[in-house]
Protein backbone atom coordinates (compact mmCIF):
# COMPACT_ATOMS: atom_id res chain seq x y z
CA UNK A 1 0.00 0.00 0.00
CA UNK A 2 1.56 3.29 -1.12
CA UNK A 3 1.51 6.27 1.22
CA UNK A 4 -0.94 9.05 0.43
CA UNK A 5 0.57 12.50 -0.27
CA UNK A 6 4.14 11.26 -0.59
CA UNK A 7 6.17 13.46 -2.94
CA UNK A 8 9.53 13.47 -4.68
CA UNK A 9 10.74 16.21 -2.32
CA UNK A 10 9.68 14.23 0.75
CA UNK A 11 11.52 11.18 -0.58
CA UNK A 12 14.64 13.29 -1.16
CA UNK A 13 14.50 14.79 2.33
CA UNK A 14 14.14 11.48 4.10
CA UNK A 15 17.01 10.01 2.08
CA UNK A 16 19.13 13.00 3.15
CA UNK A 17 18.15 12.32 6.78
CA UNK A 18 18.92 8.61 6.44
CA UNK A 19 22.30 9.42 4.87
CA UNK A 20 23.17 11.68 7.83
CA UNK A 21 22.14 9.07 10.37
CA UNK A 22 24.14 6.41 8.55
CA UNK A 23 27.29 8.56 8.38
CA UNK A 24 26.95 9.28 12.09
CA UNK A 25 26.82 5.53 12.81
CA UNK A 26 23.26 5.66 14.15
CA UNK A 27 21.84 3.09 11.68
CA UNK A 28 24.40 0.37 10.91
CA UNK A 29 21.74 -2.24 10.06
CA UNK A 30 20.29 -2.40 6.57
CA UNK A 31 16.78 -3.15 7.87
CA UNK A 32 16.54 0.01 10.00
CA UNK A 33 18.11 2.08 7.21
CA UNK A 34 15.52 0.79 4.74
CA UNK A 35 12.72 1.70 7.15
CA UNK A 36 13.99 5.27 7.52
CA UNK A 37 14.16 5.63 3.74
CA UNK A 38 10.67 4.18 3.23
CA UNK A 39 8.45 5.61 5.99
CA UNK A 40 7.15 9.14 5.24
CA UNK A 41 7.78 10.95 8.54
CA UNK A 42 5.95 14.09 7.42
CA UNK A 43 2.64 12.23 7.30
CA UNK A 44 2.87 11.68 11.07
CA UNK A 45 3.09 15.42 11.78
CA UNK A 46 0.70 16.85 9.14
CA UNK A 47 0.77 20.39 10.55
CA UNK A 48 4.56 20.68 10.40
CA UNK A 49 6.40 22.13 7.36
CA UNK A 50 7.91 19.42 5.17
CA UNK A 51 11.55 20.39 5.71
CA UNK A 52 11.07 20.63 9.48
CA UNK A 53 9.62 17.13 9.56
CA UNK A 54 12.97 15.75 8.32
CA UNK A 55 15.28 17.68 10.63
CA UNK A 56 17.03 15.59 13.29
CA UNK A 57 15.04 17.00 16.19
CA UNK A 58 12.08 16.07 18.38
CA UNK A 59 8.70 17.63 17.61
CA UNK A 60 6.29 18.22 20.55
CA UNK A 61 2.72 17.21 19.70
CA UNK A 62 0.66 17.62 22.89
CA UNK A 63 0.62 19.69 26.09
CA UNK A 64 -1.46 19.35 29.24
CA UNK A 65 -1.47 22.30 31.65
CA UNK A 66 1.53 23.79 29.88
CA UNK A 67 3.60 20.60 30.10
CA UNK A 68 4.61 18.52 27.08
CA UNK A 69 3.17 15.03 27.46
CA UNK A 70 3.93 13.61 24.00
CA UNK A 71 6.31 14.23 21.14
CA UNK A 72 7.69 12.75 17.95
CA UNK A 73 11.15 11.66 19.08
CA UNK A 74 14.41 12.81 17.52
CA UNK A 75 15.25 10.57 14.53
CA UNK A 76 18.77 9.83 15.78
CA UNK A 77 17.38 8.64 19.14
CA UNK A 78 14.73 6.55 17.39
CA UNK A 79 17.49 4.94 15.31
CA UNK A 80 19.61 4.19 18.39
CA UNK A 81 16.71 2.48 20.15
CA UNK A 82 15.66 0.48 17.09
CA UNK A 83 19.23 -0.78 16.77
CA UNK A 84 19.14 -1.73 20.46
CA UNK A 85 15.85 -3.54 19.86
CA UNK A 86 17.41 -5.72 17.12
CA UNK A 87 14.14 -6.42 15.33
CA UNK A 88 13.87 -9.37 12.97
CA UNK A 89 11.37 -10.13 10.23
CA UNK A 90 8.26 -11.94 11.48
CA UNK A 91 8.56 -10.85 15.11
CA UNK A 92 5.74 -9.60 17.36
CA UNK A 93 6.39 -6.19 18.94
CA UNK A 94 4.64 -4.19 21.66
CA UNK A 95 5.28 -0.44 21.87
CA UNK A 96 4.36 1.62 24.94
CA UNK A 97 3.77 5.20 23.82
CA UNK A 98 2.23 5.40 20.36
CA UNK A 99 2.66 9.16 20.01
CA UNK A 100 2.27 9.99 16.33
CA UNK A 101 2.59 6.36 15.20
CA UNK A 102 5.87 6.98 13.34
CA UNK A 103 8.01 4.60 15.40
CA UNK A 104 5.38 1.87 15.04
CA UNK A 105 5.49 2.34 11.26
CA UNK A 106 9.28 1.98 11.22
CA UNK A 107 9.00 -1.23 13.25
CA UNK A 108 6.21 -2.55 11.02
CA UNK A 109 8.45 -1.99 8.01
CA UNK A 110 11.28 -3.98 9.64
CA UNK A 111 9.20 -6.95 10.85
CA UNK A 112 7.29 -7.08 7.55
CA UNK A 113 3.83 -8.39 6.84
CA UNK A 114 4.63 -11.67 8.62
CA UNK A 115 5.28 -9.73 11.84
CA UNK A 116 2.95 -7.88 14.23
CA UNK A 117 3.17 -4.45 15.83
CA UNK A 118 0.89 -3.32 18.65
CA UNK A 119 1.23 0.24 19.95
CA UNK A 120 -0.47 1.71 23.03
CA UNK A 121 -1.16 5.28 24.10
CA UNK A 122 -2.92 6.46 27.25
CA UNK A 123 -4.71 9.32 25.45
CA UNK A 124 -7.60 8.46 23.16
CA UNK A 125 -6.97 11.51 20.94
CA UNK A 126 -3.34 10.51 20.37
CA UNK A 127 -4.32 6.91 19.70
CA UNK A 128 -6.91 8.03 17.15
CA UNK A 129 -4.44 10.34 15.40
CA UNK A 130 -1.73 7.67 15.37
CA UNK A 131 -4.19 5.25 13.79
CA UNK A 132 -5.09 7.79 11.10
CA UNK A 133 -1.44 8.60 10.40
CA UNK A 134 -0.58 4.92 10.04
CA UNK A 135 -3.40 4.41 7.55
CA UNK A 136 -2.31 7.43 5.48
CA UNK A 137 1.29 6.17 5.45
CA UNK A 138 0.30 2.67 4.36
CA UNK A 139 0.82 0.85 7.68
CA UNK A 140 -2.78 0.15 8.63
CA UNK A 141 -1.82 -3.36 9.79
CA UNK A 142 -0.40 -1.84 13.00
CA UNK A 143 -2.84 -2.33 15.89
CA UNK A 144 -3.34 0.88 17.91
CA UNK A 145 -4.72 0.56 21.45
CA UNK A 146 -5.86 3.24 23.88
CA UNK A 147 -4.87 2.14 27.38
CA UNK A 148 -2.37 2.34 30.21
CA UNK A 149 1.00 1.07 29.03
CA UNK A 150 1.74 -0.26 32.52
CA UNK A 151 -0.68 -3.09 31.74
CA UNK A 152 0.87 -3.91 28.38
CA UNK A 153 -1.55 -5.63 26.02
CA UNK A 154 -2.13 -9.25 27.10
CA UNK A 155 -4.45 -9.98 24.15
CA UNK A 156 -1.47 -9.83 21.79
CA UNK A 157 1.10 -11.53 24.04
CA UNK A 158 3.65 -12.99 24.04
CA UNK A 159 5.95 -10.51 22.31
CA UNK A 160 9.45 -11.04 20.96
CA UNK A 161 10.22 -7.39 21.62
CA UNK A 162 8.79 -4.70 23.89
CA UNK A 163 9.85 -1.06 23.58
CA UNK A 164 8.95 2.06 25.55
CA UNK A 165 9.15 5.48 23.93
CA UNK A 166 8.45 7.17 27.27
CA UNK A 167 10.70 7.41 30.31
CA UNK A 168 10.16 4.92 33.17
CA UNK A 169 11.49 4.51 36.70
CA UNK A 170 10.48 0.86 37.07
CA UNK A 171 9.79 -2.31 35.09
CA UNK A 172 6.11 -3.25 35.17
CA UNK A 173 5.27 -6.89 35.95
CA UNK A 174 3.07 -6.98 32.83
CA UNK A 175 6.06 -6.30 30.57
CA UNK A 176 7.95 -9.25 32.05
CA UNK A 177 4.91 -11.50 31.83
CA UNK A 178 4.19 -10.60 28.20
CA UNK A 179 7.78 -10.97 26.97
CA UNK A 180 8.94 -14.18 25.29
CA UNK A 181 11.47 -16.24 27.33
CA UNK A 182 14.18 -15.18 24.86
CA UNK A 183 12.74 -11.70 24.27
CA UNK A 184 14.19 -8.22 24.60
CA UNK A 185 12.88 -5.14 26.42
CA UNK A 186 14.18 -1.66 25.51
CA UNK A 187 13.17 1.34 27.61
CA UNK A 188 14.37 4.78 28.72
CA UNK A 189 15.11 4.03 32.37
CA UNK A 190 15.81 6.27 35.38
CA UNK A 191 15.49 3.80 38.24
CA UNK A 192 16.98 6.23 40.76
CA UNK A 193 14.58 8.98 39.61
CA UNK A 194 17.39 11.55 39.42
CA UNK A 195 16.69 12.74 35.88
CA UNK A 196 19.54 10.70 34.34
CA UNK A 197 17.79 8.49 31.78
CA UNK A 198 19.44 5.68 29.82
CA UNK A 199 17.89 3.69 27.03
CA UNK A 200 18.65 0.17 28.26
CA UNK A 201 18.27 -3.03 26.24
CA UNK A 202 17.40 -5.93 28.56
CA UNK A 203 17.43 -9.57 27.49
CA UNK A 204 15.26 -12.08 29.33
CA UNK A 205 17.52 -14.48 31.24
CA UNK A 206 15.46 -16.89 33.32
CA UNK A 207 14.26 -15.17 36.49
CA UNK A 208 15.86 -11.81 35.71
CA UNK A 209 16.57 -9.35 32.89
CA UNK A 210 20.17 -8.71 31.85
CA UNK A 211 21.16 -5.33 30.44
CA UNK A 212 23.10 -5.49 27.17
CA UNK A 213 23.52 -1.85 26.15
CA UNK A 214 23.16 1.64 27.59
CA UNK A 215 22.53 4.90 25.72
CA UNK A 216 21.94 8.20 27.57
CA UNK A 217 18.68 9.84 26.53
CA UNK A 218 15.87 12.14 27.63
CA UNK A 219 12.20 11.21 27.22
CA UNK A 220 8.86 12.54 28.44
CA UNK A 221 7.78 10.52 31.45
CA UNK A 222 5.33 7.64 31.50
CA UNK A 223 1.87 8.55 32.75
CA UNK A 224 -0.76 6.31 34.34
CA UNK A 225 -0.23 3.64 37.00
CA UNK A 226 3.58 3.79 36.80
CA UNK A 227 3.84 7.57 36.74
CA UNK A 228 6.33 9.04 39.19
CA UNK A 229 6.93 12.64 40.05
CA UNK A 230 9.60 14.25 37.90
CA UNK A 231 12.74 15.16 39.90
CA UNK A 232 13.24 18.89 40.39
CA UNK A 233 15.17 20.45 37.52
CA UNK A 234 17.72 21.91 39.91
CA UNK A 235 18.23 18.70 41.86
CA UNK A 236 21.73 17.54 41.00
CA UNK A 237 24.10 15.67 43.33
CA UNK A 238 27.14 17.34 41.80
CA UNK A 239 28.25 20.72 43.21
CA UNK A 240 28.44 23.53 40.69
CA UNK A 241 26.10 21.70 38.31
CA UNK A 242 24.67 24.87 36.76
CA UNK A 243 28.13 26.19 35.92
CA UNK A 244 29.16 22.79 34.63
CA UNK A 245 26.16 22.53 32.33
CA UNK A 246 26.79 26.03 30.95
CA UNK A 247 30.40 25.09 30.18
CA UNK A 248 29.23 21.82 28.58
CA UNK A 249 26.78 23.70 26.35
CA UNK A 250 29.56 26.04 25.19
CA UNK A 251 31.95 23.17 24.45
CA UNK A 252 29.20 21.29 22.57
CA UNK A 253 28.64 24.23 20.22
CA UNK A 254 32.33 24.48 19.34
CA UNK A 255 33.34 20.81 19.52
CA UNK A 256 30.22 18.59 19.22
CA UNK A 257 32.03 15.26 19.64
CA UNK A 258 33.90 16.46 22.72
CA UNK A 259 30.67 17.88 24.11
CA UNK A 260 28.89 14.56 23.63
CA UNK A 261 31.69 12.69 25.39
CA UNK A 262 31.56 15.09 28.34
CA UNK A 263 27.77 14.78 28.49
CA UNK A 264 27.98 10.98 28.45
CA UNK A 265 30.53 10.99 31.26
CA UNK A 266 28.32 13.26 33.33
CA UNK A 267 25.24 11.07 32.74
CA UNK A 268 27.23 7.91 33.50
CA UNK A 269 28.42 9.35 36.80
CA UNK A 270 24.97 10.58 37.80
CA UNK A 271 23.26 7.25 37.09
CA UNK A 272 25.95 4.71 37.96
CA UNK A 273 28.63 6.57 39.91
CA UNK A 274 31.43 6.22 37.35
CA UNK A 275 32.43 8.32 34.32
CA UNK A 276 32.57 5.29 32.00
CA UNK A 277 30.39 2.19 31.90
CA UNK A 278 33.13 -0.28 30.95
CA UNK A 279 32.37 -3.54 32.72
CA UNK A 280 28.92 -2.46 33.96
CA UNK A 281 26.64 -5.39 34.75
CA UNK A 282 23.03 -4.42 35.43
CA UNK A 283 20.42 -7.05 36.26
CA UNK A 284 16.75 -6.51 37.03
CA UNK A 285 14.94 -9.01 39.27
CA UNK A 286 11.31 -8.96 40.33
CA UNK A 287 11.26 -7.73 43.93
CA UNK A 288 9.61 -10.98 45.04
CA UNK A 289 12.70 -12.88 43.86
CA UNK A 290 14.49 -11.59 47.01
CA UNK A 291 17.90 -11.61 45.35
CA UNK A 292 20.61 -11.10 47.98
CA UNK A 293 23.38 -8.64 47.21
CA UNK A 294 26.85 -10.09 46.74
CA UNK A 295 30.10 -8.41 47.69
CA UNK A 296 30.89 -5.48 45.42
CA UNK A 297 27.32 -5.13 44.14
CA UNK A 298 24.93 -2.24 44.66
CA UNK A 299 21.20 -2.86 44.97
CA UNK A 300 18.42 -0.37 44.31
CA UNK A 301 14.81 -1.35 44.96
CA UNK A 302 11.79 0.17 43.27
CA UNK A 303 8.16 -0.89 43.72
CA UNK A 304 8.39 -3.84 41.32
CA UNK A 305 12.09 -4.36 40.63
CA UNK A 306 15.37 -5.03 42.40
CA UNK A 307 18.13 -3.51 40.24
CA UNK A 308 21.54 -5.04 40.89
CA UNK A 309 24.64 -3.14 39.74
CA UNK A 310 27.97 -4.91 39.48
CA UNK A 311 31.23 -4.39 37.62
CA UNK A 312 33.31 -6.92 35.76
CA UNK A 313 36.95 -7.23 36.89
CA UNK A 314 38.93 -4.36 35.45
CA UNK A 315 35.74 -2.34 34.76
Amino acid sequence: MRAVNDTAEAIRLRNVLADKLKRAGRIPSTSVEAAFRAVPRHLFVPGVPLREAYVDQAIPIKKIKGQHVSSLSQPSMIAIMLEQLDLQAGQAVLEIGAGTGYNAALMAHVVGESGRVVTIDIDDDLAARARAHLVSAGYDRVEVICGDGADGWPAGAPYDRIILTVGATDIAPAWRAQLQPDGRLVLPLDFRNTGAQFSVAFDAAGDYLMARSFEPCGFIRLRGALAQEQPAQNSDPEPGAAVGMAMLATVSQVLPKVGEQLWRRRMNRQAFGRPTLDGLQLRAYPCEANYMRKEGETVHDTRWTRFVIGWAPGG
